[in-house]
């Protein structure tokens, strides 16, 4: 009895030193468990049609269960996405949650945007990740290159987490407030950019529009109402291409912010922070409306339980503007 006592506990001793061993040389920081939204991660790789792929590989991409913790922590911590240089230098900087590569209109590939957040958290954390988020213009090309990268890089990227995504073009249409419709582009993340239904809706590049788009831009609340089955949905700069309604854009963005809220099935949030760092170009917009609005946005976002997130929507090859 004792001689098994004592090759049990021998057992748990190495089982227990080898699963800490792979879980900080694949994390490069501690998440309390081995593989976080396990099932979401067997989705991806079970409708891959690779069965070469790994689930250690898939270990830097966040999933829907760790985004919304994520979201949450981070609701009233306009640092966490405001790249200034203080925010940098202090380690606040940790998140840009809308990113484009060359499968749209950026100009890095996925790779070199994975690379370079590498670089960022190596450079600027002492520990921790940085979080960034692949949102191609109305295709999935983008979010599928991420796990090719990550599954031919499976020990690379420890300092990075990922989520997959897209931005899609909206039409929003408020006819009690203006006629004509307006775009909206709308962010859906953690997607499992090989979902059938996805890749039939969202997968061809056009070659002849870096932007990838149906004509007309699809209807916002088929949008909202559809793709929250498929991922976190949410509006992208919501402040953006109402600066010609003058007075008339806060109640149609009030009417718009609620309307979501209505159709979303998933948790809610908008790019709060977005506009609030200048290097968005969204100031220019607004002009002396800037500070007023923003603030509107935000407190419309706590009445309606709207969740905030920011990013820089870099297009560029750096990941702290736009």
């Amino acid at each position: 009895m004792k001689t098994f006592f004592r090759i049990f506990i021998l057992l748990f001793l190495l089982i227990s030193i080898s699963l800490n061993g792979i879980k900080q040389s694949c994390y490069g920081y501690e998440t309390g468990e081995y593989i976080r939204d396990l099932e979401y991660k067997k989705a991806i790789l079970n409708s891959s049609g690779n069965p070469a792929y790994t689930l250690n590989a898939l270990i830097p991409i966040m999933g829907p269960g760790e985004l919304k913790e994520f979201l949450k922590t981070n609701d009233s911590k306009p640092y966490t996405y405001t790249p200034s240089v203080d925010n940098i230098t202090k380690g606040l900087f940790r998140a840009n949650l809308h990113m484009h590569t060359t499968n749209s209109d950026g100009a890095a590939t996925v790779k070199e945007r994975l690379d370079l957040a590498q670089k960022f958290a190596e450079t600027f954390l002492k520990n921790g990740y940085v979080l960034i988020a692949i949102t191609d213009h109305n295709t999935v090309l983008g979010a599928k290159e991420v796990v090719k990268v990550l599954e031919e890089n499976p020990n690379k990227y420890s300092r990075i987490k990922v989520v997959l995504g897209i931005e899609i073009f909206t039409e929003y249409r408020n006819s009690k407030v203006v006629n004509d419709p307006i775009q909206i582009h709308v962010l859906c993340l953690c997607i499992n950019p090989y979902d059938p239904f996805l890749n039939k809706e969202f997968y061809k590049k056009n070659l002849n529009d870096p932007y990838n788009r149906t004509t007309p831009d699809r209807n916002f609340d088929w949008v909202i109402s559809v793709m929250s089955n498929y991922g976190i949905t949410g509006p992208a700069h919501p402040a953006r291409y109402l600066s010609h309604l003058g007075k008339k854009k806060y109640a149609y963005m009030t009417e718009m912010l609620t309307r979501y809220k209505q159709l979303n099935k998933n948790i809610s949030f908008t790019e709060g922070y977005y506009q609030s760092y200048p290097a968005t170009g969204t100031k220019e917009h607004l002009g002396n409306e800037y500070d007023y609005f923003i603030d509107y946005i935000n407190k419309e976002c706590h009445r309606l339980g709207i969740l905030r997130s920011g990013s820089t929507d870099s297009h560029g090859k750096s990941m702290l503007k736009k």
